[in-house]
């Protein structure tokens, strides 16, 4: 391992780990920030390890914050960086497959790594860039493998959303899951129904978001476990949705799949989630009724329509885009509301947003210029019919 690579990735993160060492302890960097440095990704967050307690952490260190302290876990902040640093600990007694009811300290590393999930994700490097590897993550990184640390039906019994989790990394990392632990799966599906919903959304997100977003939906279906769980278990065919952002790929695997868009809801999702994926569909209708360019780019985003009219095939991104709208909003127009009230001569009511919509379409379609004379004059020739 490059020495310099090493300095440079983690920089001042270093000092925190020798400040720990002169205080007579150990610590090491764990977890993703190690996985992703032997991969040479980037990564920006460092969590560390320590046989450090709790208390002594907040002693060697004067700004902290009590992130997790019953379980061990403060985050320190130093030279204007955070960085969560855990006690070694072992875990015990699972509640409902999710929670470990016991936590315990321990001063040993090893013992620290045994209860973490993946062996790609079970390895520490100390101050020096000396690697601590007792699973072969790194040559699971190699084989691009995902594989539980030791018995994967354990694993997966203490914390359910570990098979979800394998799926993902698996998305994120293009990495296929290795037998035991895909079988382990199939084993143990049924007992996602033990995790909360909006976990399992967290992590779903995370693996549309992956290289192999793909593979790893036929690897997720295969298993059995998407049929525990809401809205997955009515996806039966899927594409490739690394592109696309979360919104964009709910709403591909909705027409897909011809699910109805109130089963969203059951994914927990936000109510401006929500909201995106169904103007989505009301962008694709605008386009079935055959409604003019200009309208449907006045009335919504432009990365939004751009998004279904490549997805759909609609037409090219250039007819688009060579569009120039003589308004982009009603402030845009050379007439306010009180003039309009007063050319159609009736008191304020629903039949303005019938008034201003007639009066938009026709400068949008340049029908009419966007001019006060010309405005006057076609509001006077629509106003009997109002």
């Amino acid at each position: 391992m490059e020495i310099n690579n090493f300095r440079k990735k983690f920089n001042g993160a270093i000092d925190v780990l020798e400040k720990f060492n002169k205080a007579g302890y150990e610590a090491y960097f764990v977890g993703g920030c190690v996985r992703d440095f032997l991969l040479g990704c980037e990564f920006s967050d460092i969590d560390i390890t320590t046989n450090a307690l709790p208390k002594e952490v907040k002693t060697i260190f004067r700004k902290s914050i009590d992130t997790g302290i019953q379980h061990g876990t403060v985050t320190i902040l130093v030279d204007g960086e955070s960085y969560e640093v855990t006690t070694f600990r072992t875990e015990d007694d699972y509640i409902d497959h999710r929670t470990p009811e016991k936590v315990e300290f321990v001063s040993n590393l090893r013992d620290d790594l045994d209860r973490r999930d993946f062996t790609i994700n079970a390895m520490a490097l100390d101050s020096k860039g000396n690697l601590y590897d007792y699973h072969n993550g790194k040559k699971d990184l190699t084989n691009k493998i995902i594989k539980t640390v030791n018995n994967p039906n354990e694993r997966f019994f203490e914390d359910a959303l570990r098979m979800l989790r394998a799926f993902r990394f698996s998305s994120k990392l293009g990495f296929e899951i290795e037998d035991s632990t895909l079988d382990a799966i199939k084993k143990n599906a049924e007992l996602i129904k033990f995790v909360s919903v909006e976990r399992i959304t967290n992590e779903f997100k995370k693996l549309l978001a992956g290289i192999g977003s793909k593979r790893s939906l036929e690897l997720l279906l295969d298993s059995k476990l998407n049929t525990y769980i809401p809205f997955l278990s009515d996806i039966i065919s899927f594409v490739d949705c690394s592109k696309y952002t979360f919104c964009q790929s709910l709403y591909i695997l909705t027409k897909l799949n011809n699910i109805s868009f109130e089963k969203l809801r059951d994914l927990k999702l936000s109510n401006k989630e929500i909201k995106k994926i169904k103007e989505y569909e009301r962008i694709n209708l605008e386009f079935l009724d055959n409604r003019p360019l200009e309208l449907i780019l006045y009335k919504y985003d432009k990365d939004d329509i751009y998004f279904i009219v490549e997805y759909f095939d609609y037409c090219d991104k250039k007819n688009i885009d060579i569009i120039n709208l003589p308004i982009s909003s009603f402030n845009d127009i050379a007439i306010t509301s009180t003039e309009i009230i007063s050319i159609i001569d009736k008191s304020p009511g629903p039949w303005m947003k019938e008034v201003t919509k007639k009066l938009e379409e026709a400068i949008l379609l340049n029908k009419i210029n966007n001019t006060e004379n010309n405005i006057v004059d076609f509001l006077k020739k629509i106003r009997d019919n109002i």
